[in-house]
């Protein structure tokens, strides 16, 4: 069982993290149609995919459902994966605790990995090793990330005065993941780096998103961060003409 506080950090994932657009899925899958990788029946659905990293579950996992006939989605933590379960609405999606590293699946049986905003998070040697063993032949390794820029608040988070800015894990994010470490070693390869979306929230949970970011969650705890917190709050507000937190907003990501 997971923790009370380990509980509401992934009820807050599952409320303010962005889902990804399906166009972005479409696209993955194009990819996988394009290595030749035989569908399993009639159906013309793949046979299976894991989702690494996945979280709650709704931002990543399920997209991938109307494509195979199941979908795994796995995460190193037990509050994330109980949130997915919770919310799981596709009887072709299961859910299980499992390091990136260790995958719960047999040896060259699966046509797609996807990891959505997670791999930064992992040993790239030992995942990619592993995801040698379980991939079959012509299967995929689909990793993507994304960011968000506003000015006053971007330039201090990305700034040595946060401690979270300097960490690895964070520059690979940075970087977009084009670090040499991070380099998905198959011959055929496709990077897209011109790929945006917009996320319809509020700018009361537009700040939510940004304090379940490992990025921001610890600094803006810091009591002298957090008067200039909300005085961002205050000026998004401005810039909108309004003085309601709820009022709708579009985050380009």
């Amino acid at each position: 069982m997971a923790s009370v506080g380990t509980t509401k950090v992934a009820e807050k994932y599952r409320q303010y993290r962005p889902k990804y657009p399906p166009e972005l899925f479409r696209i993955i899958m194009n990819f996988v149609r394009g290595q030749g990788t035989q569908c399993s029946n009639s159906n013309s659905k793949y046979p299976l995919a894991v989702d690494v990293g996945c979280g709650p579950g709704l931002m990543s996992t399920v997209f991938l459902a109307p494509y195979f006939d199941k979908v795994l989605g796995v995460d190193i933590s037990e509050s994330q994966i109980e949130q997915a379960t919770l919310n799981n609405k596709h009887r072709n999606v299961e859910y299980s605790i499992s390091p990136a590293e260790s995958l719960p699946v047999e040896d060259n049986s699966v046509t797609l990995i996807q990891v959505a905003t997670a791999l930064h998070w992992f040993d790239h040697e030992k995942f990619y090793r592993e995801c040698d063993r379980v991939l079959a032949p012509g299967g995929v390794i689909a990793a993507f990330c994304y960011s968000v820029f506003i000015t006053v608040i971007t330039e201090r988070l990305n700034s040595d005065e946060n401690m979270a800015y300097k960490a690895k894990t964070h520059q690979f994010v940075v970087g977009r993941y084009s670090h040499s470490e991070m380099e998905i070693p198959y011959p055929e390869s496709l990077r897209i780096d011109d790929f945006y979306f917009s996320v319809k929230s509020t700018i009361r949970n537009f700040f939510h998103f940004y304090e379940t970011t490992s990025l921001a969650k610890n600094f803006l705890k810091e009591p002298e961060i957090q008067g200039w917190w909300e005085s961002c709050k205050k000026r998004l507000m401005k810039a909108y003409g309004t003085i309601k937190h709820r009022r709708s907003v579009d985050i380009q990501i």
